[in-house]
């Protein structure tokens, strides 16, 4: 079988879900896979650095259209994908971006949340307008088979676009674990994640001034990740030795923040998976997350969740943890258990089941 990937989704060089999610898949795709032929797609009028994925079975073909002309081709039907890479057996969407197929090429497509569905008052006006350029409900009628992250997306699938169960096959990501760095003594509460209003940081600040005001120990908190829209934090000035802001940090520092942290924080209004409190729970830390979405769903036998709009329960918890060594110690232990469970194997051999039963 030939099977054709589109992986534009990495042209942006960004490390968010998506591109964590679309790099270790493929890569454990290809080592379980040998008897498939894979093409990987990719579009930029310019020069771009793409991962690597050096395996017998794989090609690349990237071509140079200017990315505004080549998405329009593609929204009106202009080009279809099968005369730029040949004939195909199936064409994979990890991250849905729009494509004009034959009307004989089975489509599967990755869904990773419909947060822009849900509440798109979190996104800039460009964007908006970028989600309605997808067009992504009829993508999702157009697939023969879709992936969704999480049990949360596939009922959104459902309940937003009226897709029918059968149609959703539920494949959870994996999980990389840690790299070792060196420990240290001075223990913080930790947010990573994107820097953007729908990550609810401002809620982190909030709970932790009132953590600060009641604690005795007065852990610092950081708040690291990539910049998004809005990035610009609101931070007390009280406050301003005690919070650390790391923004865009490396692999290495990454792992280096959550192994070194007391807590993980993560008041997101939404999440179609949640790949941080998984990071923090395999890094052998305790998850205080929102109780909504797929938080819920991942984290509900290793977390303590609270409501995303109540600063107060997350400094209690914050608090709680403090004063109760043996409950730390106890969801550190299941954190770290249920979090070694998501592997990277699993999903894609998962995923390409889904592929054999789309190209049938």
């Amino acid at each position: 079988m030939k099977i054709a990937i589109d992986i534009r989704a990495l042209m942006e060089g960004k490390t968010t879900g998506v591109e964590v999610y679309l790099v270790n898949l493929l890569h454990e795709l290809f080592k379980i896979d040998s008897k498939n032929q894979y093409v990987l797609f990719a579009n930029s009028f310019r020069a771009v650095s793409l991962p690597s994925f050096n395996y017998s079975n794989v090609k690349l073909i990237v071509t140079k259209y200017p990315n505004k002309i080549f998405n329009l081709s593609q929204k009106l039907g202009f080009l279809q994908m099968e005369k730029l890479l040949g004939p195909v057996d199936l064409f994979f969407s990890p991250h849905w971006r729009v494509v004009t197929l034959k009307s004989s090429t089975p489509l599967v497509v990755t869904f990773h949340d419909l947060f822009f569905e849900i509440i798109p008052e979190f996104f800039t006006a460009r964007r908006r307008l970028w989600h309605a350029f997808m067009d992504y409900p009829k993508a999702a009628r157009r697939a023969k088979k879709i992936i969704a992250v999480s049990d949360n997306t596939k009922k959104d699938l459902e309940d937003l676009y009226g897709i029918e169960n059968s149609k959703i096959k539920v494949v959870y990501p994996g999980m990389n674990p840690p790299r070792p760095s060196a420990p240290s003594l001075n223990q913080y509460f930790l947010y990573f994640g994107t820097l953007e209003p729908r990550k609810n940081i401002q809620t982190v600040i909030a709970a932790y001034e009132r953590y600060a005001r009641e604690s005795s120990v007065k852990r610092k908190l950081v708040i690291a990740g990539s910049s998004g829209w809005k990035t610009k934090l609101s931070i007390p000035q009280s406050l301003a030795d005690a919070i650390i802001v790391k923004i865009n940090p490396d692999e290495q520092e990454k792992s280096a923040l959550y192994q070194n942290a007391f807590a993980f924080l993560f008041p997101s209004f939404y999440e179609g998976f949640g790949f941080p409190i998984l990071e923090a729970a395999r890094s052998g830390k305790v998850v205080v997350a929102s109780r909504n979405s797929s938080l819920e769903e991942i984290g509900k036998d290793f977390a303590l969740l609270a409501n995303a709009f109540r600063p107060a329960q997350f400094a209690r918890l914050m608090l709680e943890l403090e004063h109760d060594e043996n409950l730390r110690i106890d969801l550190e232990k299941r954190g770290w258990r249920i979090a070694e469970k998501f592997n990277w194997r699993t999903a894609a051999e998962q995923t390409l089941r889904v592929f054999e039963e789309a190209a049938v």
